[in-house]
């Protein structure tokens, strides 16, 4: 029983390479579902600000009555900016061996999983993502609860 451990020195080189990998943009449609995901969110935002500021008294005549909402549109309209502009840099491939999944407008992200280590896989659909006839793909790796990768 001579069993002789080895644990050999392995080249960047010798890795396959990420960049050579063919990635495919996401369905076009998904830019509508965050749009209109967020939309709600901030036209809902929106209404509790102007409810706030023209239903409570004790900022009536002041200029933040005027500041709250403007900042608050500005704001909305620099997260669709933002989201347009992210939407381009989503990507996926699919190699023989794992799934790479790519986004980040600021904070670039690429998240590699080996099919290997796919426990299971799920098709989500929330209402939005119906209206266009769209799902996201879930994917989850042992050691954990909640999915490790989630392609749109």
């Amino acid at each position: 029983m001579t069993n002789t451990f080895e644990n050999l020195s392995v080249s960047p080189t010798d890795l396959p390479q990420i960049q050579t990998a063919d990635f495919h943009p996401i369905a076009k449609g998904y830019l509508g579902v965050k749009l209109i995901s967020n939309g709600i969110f901030f036209l809902l935002t929106l209404a509790g600000t102007f409810s706030l500021v023209f239903f409570y008294e004790g900022i009536e005549s002041t200029p933040i009555r005027y500041v709250i909402p403007l900042g608050s549109c500005l704001f909305w309209i620099v997260n669709i900016i933002v989201v347009i502009k992210g939407f381009g840099k989503k990507r996926y491939a699919l190699r023989e061996k794992d799934i790479i999944y790519t986004k980040g407008l600021l904070w670039s992200v690429r998240t590699t999983v080996p099919f290997n280590r796919i426990q299971h896989a799920e098709l989500r659909q929330n209402p939005a993502e119906r209206l266009f006839r769209l799902h996201s793909l879930k994917v989850f790796t042992a050691g954990g609860h909640s999915s490790d990768l989630v392609i749109p």
